[in-house]
């Protein structure tokens, strides 16, 4: 990015391979094509030598554009980290495979990884994704962080080695459903779920708040990822009378539809949710005014109050994002919403503070992490508790700021 050092032996600075590269450097050294298959990417240059990442996601398929910004603060974290010297004096390069976005692809794609000697996996994204891989990587105790929210993901217990770097559909049900209730006095709730682990965990949580505030939803509709509009159950939702939405929605075209059919139906109830509602795409297809009372769940690290502002880091990742990652334009919010950027930088301090690339020792590591100051908020690992951000560094934002100048095409102002 603004480091002008070439990156090491055929490695392009967000640590994909540069084949063409790694055949010159290898020519120059003398390898062979016996030495390219039997020594791998680095066998010529051992002071060289790559820390070898898999990176999970899709490249072909429906969902391909929906995830591919989210991936950004992977790609910024690994260039940050290889222009400082990489991990223990090693660049980090990441050895890709597209898993489609389909959940029975991910057990071949890390029984393919772990025969390539890939014990540490960036990947992949989607909780009935993820849930599918962890089958997987949790018996080879391979390292791993995937972007998905559900509550059992950062279960050390039950996955001690997949960290979860992001919040979890516990804590966005909870922030969710009280918001309405208690802040903004509303007893007839209404939830529009998508059909996916995440939407199912997301609807369960904030039945539970719900529940604890004597309430009961009026209303839940849950929608295929491949329908083809949402007229039908935001309708359904409008019909049965609703004052307050809950929306588990966590893709773009989906979030998309279901602000079009509000739009289209000139119903705009009050709405909380995920941070899939924070897409520019929304002031294109609804009136400004109608995206006053939507808020969606969000870092207190990436918001502004009256009195607040994001801190340096946080600035510095959005200025990156503005001028490296066009593809990121109008999903600044979700980009920094994933999990990648704090793994991979917590990943470096727990191999460096071990001094091992071995997985058990990192593991090791990583359950001792307490305090360390992400992108997101303040990460804290246990061997039991794998979430890493805890509820106090979670709160509402407004959609509707992202008009203001003040958020950089990722921060938002914190619900009032």
């Amino acid at each position: 990015m603004t480091d002008s050092k070439k990156p090491p032996f055929g490695l392009r600075r967000d640590g994909s391979i540069d084949r063409r590269d790694f055949l010159r450097t290898a020519g120059r050294l003398g390898v062979g094509a016996f030495g390219l298959s039997s020594l791998g990417l680095a066998g010529a240059a051992r002071a060289a030598e790559p820390f070898n990442i898999g990176w999970v996601r899709p490249t072909t398929g429906r969902l391909a554009s929906s995830f591919s910004y989210l991936y950004i603060g992977g790609l910024i974290a690994i260039e940050e980290i290889n222009a400082a010297g990489g991990i223990m004096g090693r660049p980090i390069a990441r050895i890709e495979e597209d898993d489609e976005a389909s959940p029975a692809k991910e057990p071949a794609i890390v029984k393919k990884l772990q025969e390539s000697g890939i014990n540490f996996i960036a990947g992949p994204t989607g909780s009935s994704q993820a849930l599918s891989s962890l089958a997987t990587t949790t018996p080879a105790k391979i390292v791993q962080a995937t972007y998905a929210n559900g509550a059992e993901m950062g279960d050390g217990t039950k996955y001690p080695y997949h960290y979860q770097c992001t919040f979890n559909t516990n804590q966005q049900g909870e922030i969710a459903a009280r918001y309405l209730v208690e802040k903004m006095k509303l007893k007839k709730i209404g939830i529009l779920q998508e059909n996916t682990a995440f939407g199912e965990q997301a609807t369960a949580a904030s039945r539970a708040t719900l529940k604890k505030l004597g309430l009961e939803p009026v209303k839940v509709e849950v929608y295929p990822l491949n329908a083809p509009d949402l007229n039908t159950y935001v309708g359904n939702l409008r019909k049965a009378g609703i004052d307050g939405m809950i929306a588990w929605i966590a893709n773009v075209p989906n979030a998309a539809m279901a602000f079009n059919a509000m739009n289209t139906q000139k119903w705009f109830p009050p709405i909380t949710g995920h941070n899939g509602l924070f897409l520019d795409a929304l002031f294109d297809l609804v009136p400004p005014e109608a995206l006053t009372n939507v808020y969606g769940t969000m870092y207190r690290s990436l918001m502004w109050t009256d009195t607040t502002s994001p801190g340096p880091r946080q600035v510095a990742f959005a200025k990156k994002v503005a001028t490296y990652y066009p593809e990121g334009k109008g999903s600044g919010v979700p980009v920094a919403n994933s999990p990648y950027y704090d793994f991979l930088h917590v990943l470096k301090v727990a191999i460096e503070g071990e001094k091992s690339f071995e997985p058990e020792k990192v593991k090791r590591a990583l359950d001792s992490v307490k305090g360390y100051q992400g992108l997101l908020g303040t990460i804290n690992f246990t061997p039991e508790n794998h979430t890493a951000i805890g509820i106090d560094d979670i709160a509402l934002a407004s959609v509707a700021s992202g008009k203001d100048p003040r958020a950089m095409g990722i921060f938002r102002e914190m619900a009032k």
